[in-house]
C-alpha cells in the first residue's frame, strides 16, 4: 500500500517537472496580457506601480516580466508563494486571477527604461504582453504649451439699408411769458408781550353795623264802652294815662331793643 502511494507521488512530481521543462512556443492563442503604469515617469529611486491584466490562460497560467536594468522588485498583490524572482526576470503564477499589481523601485540614474513580458497558458503557449512599455526616470515632464487656434473670421452678410422715413417737423410752441416773481412779504415783527402789573390788593371793607330799630306796634285803641258814670272816687297814686294802661308797659320793649342794638354794634367793632 505504501509502495503504491509513493509511486503515485513520484508520477505526479515527474509530470510537474515535465510540464515545466516543455519549451514555450510563440503561437497565436486566445489568451492575452496587458501592462499599465500608474504614471509614465517616476523620480529617481521612487516606486513604480505596474498593473497586469491576463485573460484566457485557463485554469493555470504564468506571467513572466523582464524588468529594465537597475530596477528592483519590491512586492505584489498576489501571495508570496506565487512569485519567483530570478535577477531581472520575475514569474507570477496565476490560479484564475485576471489582474494583479506589482511594485518595483526605479534606479537613481535618469533615463527612459523599457519593460517586456509574456503570458503562458496551461498549454505553455506564449502571448506577448501589450500596453505600456516605457517609463521615464527623472524630473517631472514640462507640459507642452497648448496652442490656441486662431478663429477664422466668417464673412458676415451686410444687411441692406432700410429707408428711414423723414419725420415731419412739428410746430414749435410759443413759450409763454415768464411771470415776474412776486415779492415775498417781510415777516411782521411780533410785539413783545407787555408785562401785566400785578393788581394792588384792595383792603377788605370794614362791615358797617346795621342798627335795627324795632318799633313796637301800638296796641289797638279799644272802643270806649260807655260806663255808667262812676261815683266820684279818688284816683290812687301812681295811676297811668287814659284807658287805665300804665305808661311803663310800652317803654320796656323799646329799651330792650336799644340795648340789643348796642350790644351787636359793640361785638362787630371788636371783630374789626
Amino acid at each position: 500500500m505504501k509502495r503504491n502511494s509513493l509511486l503515485r507521488i513520484c508520477v505526479l512530481i515527474g509530470f510537474v517537472f515535465a510540464l515545466a521543462a516543455m519549451p514555450a512556443t510563440a503561437s497565436a492563442q486566445s489568451h492575452s496580457g496587458t501592462r499599465a503604469f500608474l504614471q509614465d515617469w517616476a523620480p529617481p529611486g521612487a516606486e513604480v506601480q505596474v498593473t497586469i491584466t491576463a485573460e484566457g490562460y485557463g485554469a493555470f497560467g504564468q506571467v513572466v516580466e523582464t524588468l529594465p536594468a537597475n530596477f528592483t522588485y519590491i512586492r505584489v498583490s498576489l501571495s508570496d508563494s506565487q512569485v519567483e524572482v530570478n535577477g531581472q526576470e520575475v514569474r507570477f503564477s496565476l490560479l484564475g486571477e485576471t489582474e494583479f499589481i506589482y511594485h518595483v523601485r526605479a534606479p537613481t540614474t535618469p533615463g527612459t527604461y523599457t519593460f517586456s513580458g509574456f503570458v503562458l497558458n496551461i498549454n505553455r503557449d506564449q502571448a506577448t504582453i501589450t500596453g505600456d512599455t516605457n517609463v521615464r526616470v527623472g524630473a517631472p515632464p514640462t507640459p507642452a504649451p497648448t496652442s490656441t487656434p486662431t478663429p477664422v473670421p466668417q464673412a458676415t452678410a451686410t444687411p441692406e439699408p432700410t429707408a428711414t422715413p423723414t419725420p415731419e417737423p412739428e410746430a414749435t410752441p410759443t413759450p409763454e411769458p415768464t411771470p415776474e416773481p412776486t415779492a415775498t412779504p417781510e415777516p411782521t415783527p411780533t410785539p413783545a408781550p407787555t408785562p401785566t402789573p400785578e393788581p394792588t390788593p384792595t383792603p377788605a371793607a370794614t362791615p358797617t353795623p346795621t342798627i335795627i330799630v324795632i318799633v313796637p306796634e301800638e296796641p289797638p285803641t279799644p272802643t270806649p264802652t260807655p260806663e255808667p258814670t262812676p261815683t266820684a272816687t279818688s284816683t290812687p297814686p301812681g295811676a297811668g294815662g287814659s284807658g287805665g294802661i300804665p305808661g311803663i308797659i310800652w317803654f320796656i320793649p323799646v329799651v330792650a331793643a336799644i340795648g340789643l342794638i348796642l350790644t351787636i354794634a359793640s361785638y362787630l367793632r371788636t371783630r374789626s
